[in-house]
Parts: structure tokens; C-alpha cells; sequence
């Protein structure tokens, strides 16, 4: 009885519209047709564009009615404020403004443009309302046009995927500079020749001299203090008045002896070394280092310094008189001639030159490895510079020893008005957020920049730290003035243009994001580009490769098998983004992306 009395009203309603003047615009609207020309809309630089198209029946719009269509989002049952314009269309005999559809032929309409995406439209039902009116007289016309579901949003979801290991193209977060470089330390001792000879002579004149010996005996003292040896530069020489091709012979001769001397007081050590340590030559590891040969043949530069030196009255004169020379034997002979009219060249600044030269080179701190430096450092902080400080950090092989180092730079007055010491604690708290999720880390991380960068405020380090961390925090804007900023630091400047390219992602301008993310492989900005410029089997291959998948690159691989029709891969990859986040079953009930799939039992066992 009742559905009797619901038919009626029905019945009746349409015969009172049709008595009204609509006639059958009322019971025909089923065959008016209204459909997007694209129902896959999605969101690009925040806004959306659309194309309706329509179809009107012959004989269907009176001549002097209107019909309004009022495309809208409807998200759970209620309608939102419409986003799309207002389509007007209108008989041929009716006032006011819209597309003339005509009563005996019927006709057709087209509407284009562009609306702000809202998040709410993600997953809402896009919906015409239609009002037909005759003079004062209106009637809604039903079924209501359903012109699909949702707003894809992937445009939005680009993402950092940081290491610590900076690479200047993919957006990485930046250690400091800890500037240290191997420090080096040695000794020289010189042993004097006699003219034309390679033979070692105590007595020469040169090495019985007490600046010799001292020279000696710092050079023995040095080794003798356990310093570690890098390598051992022997340089020999000899005095230019000589032939040349005789005199590069010599010199290399002196650095065979000079090699020799070396050699034979490194064994005395080791011996004096194995009888204090109790070690039998025979099982002592001899350290390696390596010999560097200078044997340099003539001294020409020794010999034009030792000249302007010395007080002789015609220094210049034998100088001009050398230098005007135009070759080394020509220049020889002038010195032997020259030895006859001034003997202090022959007994003052020659002899010297004859020589070779043994120099230790040693590095600082190489008494001990890269663990017992970070252990040192814990232990006594202020022993060590702030270079090195930085540096035993940064091969320490826990984040706790890492820690430790930082902190006692800040809390050091001396040392506490270093911005490394800040940016580097930062890196680390990010790298631990990053890995473990957990947000305090990311908060103190963000402190810890913003410390830095009040210390050094235009450091493009810095800037493109605090840059990284507002992005995983969701600070967009501020993440990307930081980004900007950072390219244009005066100090330390960071190539962005991989970040600024993941804007212009955001921007919907797809072109120059191609320009400035260049071709990276294996990289997932780049697969969501190639997504949203369809080209979905370069996307497939760039995700394919993506080592070590995080839940955004699993999500994005679910959304392309979505659009690729691949059933299977939808469900199989979205399984790995909601294992790796939960989050994503709220993210992926909404998503417009899958609303193909949303009914099916096995995506609404993933998601529930």
C-alpha cells in the first residue's frame, strides 16, 4: 500500500511539472547526456582542469525555457559550495544569457576551465544539479548527473628521500666541512761533499760545522721519538760550476749515500726499539714509508740565493753576468772563470751547495688509529683543535661517540661559536628521524640548524639542512625559501636545482621540473614525473630500480599499476606501502587513484 502511495505522488508530481509548462523536459531528462571529456580529473599547481560536454535530445528544450546546470563536489551526501562555473542554457526564444539549444533539432554544449583543488575533493562524487525554468516557474529535473568520482592528488606527493652521503642532485642533508687536513711534521739533516765526490767525509769542512751537527743530531733525536714515518725525501745536489750531465750523476750518487746514511741509523733505531720492547729483530714489523728520490743535478737557485746572501761588493754584477747566459754551459764556464777573480765563490758559496738532504716527514697524531683519536677526544677534548675535534666525529663508528664529540664543542667557550659543531648535531638528529621516524628527533634537528644558522645566517649548508628538515616536517613554503636561499648563500652555496625542481613539480609546471631534476635514474621524484606526464613504462622501470623501497615509493608504484590496469600490482604494492605505513589505509581509501578497485574485496580488505 504504501509503495502504491509513493508511485502515485510520483506520478502526480510529474503530471503537475508537465501541467506547469514543462511538459517533457521533465520525464525526458534521463536522455539529456552530461559527462566530462575527461573523467580521470586530477589536481596540477592547484588547480584542476575540466571540459563538460552535453547533449540535448531533439524536442526536448521549450522555446522559451532555461535549464542551469550546477556541476558540484558531493562528499558524503552533502553538497559542497560549487567549484565549477555555472552552465546556462536556454531555448530559442528565451531572455537572458546561455548556449541556445534548439527545440527541433536538439543541440549540444561544451564548457571548459579550471577550479582550486581542495584536499576534501580527493574522494568526493562530481555532480550536476539541474534547474529548468519557465517565466517564474522552476522544477529541478532528476536524475541528478553523476559525472564520476574523485580528484587524483598525485601531483602533490613528492618526496626527499636524504642520506647523509650528500649527493648535490638529489636534496641530501650536508656535514660540515671539518677542514682538517693531515698534519705534517719533520726534521732535515744535510751532509756535505767534497767537489766531484760522492763519498761520505765527516771531516769536510761543511759537516764539521756546529749548525751540521745539530742538524744531525735532531734529525736522530726525531726518529728516536717514535714518530711515525710517511715517507722520506732525499735530495742531492750538486754545485753548478761543474758539467751538467757529470753534475746530475753526482747528485744522484749523493742521494745513494744519502739513502744509505738514512738507512743505517733507521736500523740502529729499530735494534734500540726491539732491546727496550723485548722483541726479537727477527719478529719486528718493520714499518713502510716511502723513499722519495729529488736527486736534482745542478743547484742554481742555492747558488743565486747564497750570492745575493753574502756581502761580496760585486753581487750583482756576478749575477747579471750568470743570468745573462743563454744556456746552463755557457753559464758554467762564466762561474769557473768568475771562481779565479772572486775566491769567496770557490771557498764560501759553492761548497754548501754540494750536498744531500734527508728530510723525515711524519704525520701528527699518526702515533695512533681513527678509534683511539675518538677515544682521545671524549677523553680530553681541549688537547685537540675544533678541525680535529670534527674530524675524529666524523670517523667515529657510533652516533653516541658522534654525539658526545658535538656536544663538548658547543658546551667548550672556546669552541661554542662554531656553526659545525650546531649543523652536524642537526644531521645527526635528522638521519635519526629519517631512519626511526621518531618527530622529537626531527624538532631537535631543526633546533639545532636554526643555531647554526643564527651563528652563520647565509650558509647555504645550513639553509639547505633546515631546508630538508621543514620538508619532512610538511613545511613546504618555508623549506622552499630555505632551498632558494641556500643557492644563493655567500657562503657555501648548494646546487638546488633538484629541490626547486620537486617545486615545479608542485608548481604543475612539468617541463622546467624535467629541466632541473635532469635525467636521474632509480629516483623517485623522477618516476612521479614521468607518471604524471604518462609516461608510465619509463616511470615503471625508474621505480623498478629504486633499491631499498620506504612506503611512498611502494604507494607510487601502486598508483602506477592503477593507471597501467594492472590489478595484481595495485593490490601487491599497496600491501608493501601499508606494512612499511599504516598511514597509508586512511591516504588510500580516499585516493582517486583506485577508485576502480575501491569496491572490490581485496583492496577493502587492505585498507580496512
Amino acid at each position: 500500500m504504501k509503495r502504491i502511495s509513493v508511485l502515485f505522488l510520483a506520478i502526480l508530481t510529474t503530471v503537475l511539472m508537465v501541467g506547469c509548462g514543462f511538459g517533457k523536459m521533465v520525464t525526458k531528462y534521463p536522455e539529456v547526456s552530461v559527462t566530462l571529456d575527461n573523467p580521470d580529473l586530477e589536481n596540477k599547481g592547484g588547480n584542476v582542469a575540466y571540459t563538460i560536454k552535453g547533449t540535448f535530445p531533439p524536442k526536448y528544450m521549450k522555446k522559451k525555457a532555461t535549464v542551469t546546470l550546477s556541476p558540484t563536489m558531493k562528499v558524503d551526501g552533502v553538497n559542497l559550495t560549487p567549484p565549477i562555473t555555472t552552465i546556462k542554457l536556454k531555448g530559442e526564444k528565451a531572455k537572458g544569457d546561455g548556449t541556445v539549444i534548439s527545440w527541433k533539432n536538439g543541440g549540444s554544449f561544451t564548457q571548459s576551465g579550471s577550479f582550486k583543488f581542495d584536499p576534501s575533493y580527493e574522494d568526493a562524487e562530481i555532480v550536476v544539479p539541474a534547474i529548468a525554468q519557465i517565466k517564474k516557474k522552476s522544477t529541478t529535473l532528476s536524475p541528478e548527473k553523476s559525472l564520476g568520482e574523485g580528484i587524483a592528488n598525485t601531483s602533490s606527493r613528492v618526496g626527499l628521500q636524504p642520506s647523509s652521503t650528500y649527493d648535490a642532485t638529489s636534496g641530501n642533508f650536508i656535514h660540515s666541512p671539518h677542514n682538517f687536513s693531515t698534519e705534517y711534521v719533520g726534521k732535515t739533516a744535510t751532509i756535505y761533499f767534497d767537489l766531484n765526490s760522492s763519498n761520505m767525509n765527516w771531516n769536510n769542512k761543511n759537516n764539521k760545522a756546529q749548525a751540521a751537527k745539530d742538524s744531525i743530531k735532531a734529525f736522530v733525536d726525531f726518529l728516536y721519538n717514535d714518530n711515525i714515518i710517511d715517507r722520506v725525501v732525499i735530495s742531492g745536489w750538486a754545485s753548478p760550476e761543474g758539467e751538467e750531465t757529470n753534475n746530475q750523476g753526482l747528485s744522484e750518487r749523493r742521494f745513494e749515500q744519502g739513502k744509505k746514511w738514512f738507512e743505517d741509523q733507521f736500523n740502529k733505531y729499530l735494534k734500540d726499539y726491539a732491546k727496550k720492547n723485548k722483541i726479537k729483530m727477527k719478529d719486528l714489523q718493520k714499518p713502510e714509508f716511502q723513499y722519495v728520490n729529488n736527486a736534482k743535478g745542478e743547484d742554481w737557485a742555492g747558488f743565486e740565493a747564497a750570492i745575493e746572501k753574502s756581502n761580496m761588493a760585486s753581487k750583482n754584477q756576478i749575477l747579471n753576468v750568470v743570468r745573462s747566459q743563454s744556456n746552463n754551459d755557457m753559464r758554467e764556464q762564466k762561474i769557473r772563470e768568475m771562481t779565479d777573480i772572486y775566491p769567496e765563490i770557490a771557498d764560501v758559496i759553492l761548497p754548501p751547495l754540494r750536498r744531500a738532504e734527508m728530510q723525515l716527514i711524519c704525520k701528527k697524531h699518526e702515533t695512533y688509529t681513527d678509534a683511539e683519536l675518538v677515544s682521545k677526544v671524549k677523553a680530553n677534548p681541549k688537547d685537540f683543535s675544533v678541525n680535529e675535534r670534527l674530524y675524529a666525529a666524523s670517523v667515529a663508528d657510533n652516533d653516541k661517540d658522534k654525539e658526545a664529540i658535538y656536544k663538548a664543542i658547543i658546551n667548550d667557550s672556546k669552541t661554542e661559536g662554531d656553526w659545525r659543531a650546531y649543523n652536524d648535531l642537526g644531521v645527526l638528529k635528522l638521519d635519526a628521524y629519517y631512519n626511526g621516524g621518531n618527530e622529537n628527533d626531527l624538532e631537535d634537528a631543526i633546533n639545532y640548524f636554526n643555531k647554526a644558522k643564527a651563528i652563520s645566517p647565509d650558509n647555504g649548508i645550513v639553509l639547505n639542512n633546515l631546508a630538508v628538515a621543514e620538508f619532512l616536517q610538511g613545511n613546504h613554503a618555508d623549506a622552499r625559501a630555505n632551498f632558494e636561499a641556500s643557492q644563493k648563500a655567500a657562503v657555501s652555496p648548494v646546487n638546488q636545482d633538484y629541490a626547486l625542481g620537486m617545486y615545479s613539480i608542485l608548481d604543475g609546471n612539468y617541463t622546467q621540473a624535467a629541466q632541473l631534476m635532469g635525467s636521474k635514474t632509480c629516483d623517485y621524484n623522477t618516476a612521479l614525473l614521468q607518471l604524471l606526464n604518462k609516461d608510465y613504462n619509463a616511470a615503471k622501470a625508474t621505480l623498478d630500480c629504486v633499491q631499498n623501497v620506504d612506503a611512498k615509493t611502494a604507494y607510487l608504484k601502486a598508483v602506477l599499476a592503477a593507471r597501467m590496469k594492472d590489478e595484481g600490482e595495485v593490490y601487491r604494492n599497496l600491501a608493501t606501502a601499508i606494512q612499511l605505513d599504516p598511514a597509508y589505509k586512511k591516504t588510500a581509501k580516499r585516493d582517486a587513484e583506485f577508485k576502480k578497485y575501491k569496491r572490490t574485496e581485496a583492496f577493502k580488505n587492505l585498507v580496512k
